[in-house]
């Protein structure tokens, strides 16, 4: 429950999206690790390519 184990989280719920989903751009993932209840909140933020809609966003917890 780490800084360093959240950047690696984030950079490969990124390298995924990036490589499995062409609809979206301008994807921003943060991860915030929380030691005390051994757990991250992942926030996605993400545009759909052809479509006016507003910016996505989804919070989900990885529980470790």
């Amino acid at each position: 429950m780490d800084f360093a184990t959240a950047s690696v989280i984030e950079d490969q719920i990124q390298t995924t999206i990036a490589n499995y989903e062409p609809r979206v751009t301008n994807l921003k993932v943060e991860v915030s690790p929380s030691p005390d209840t051994n757990e991250f909140e992942v926030t996605v933020n993400f545009e759909i390519i052809g479509q006016e809609v507003p910016v996505q966003q989804f919070t989900f917890i990885v529980e470790a």
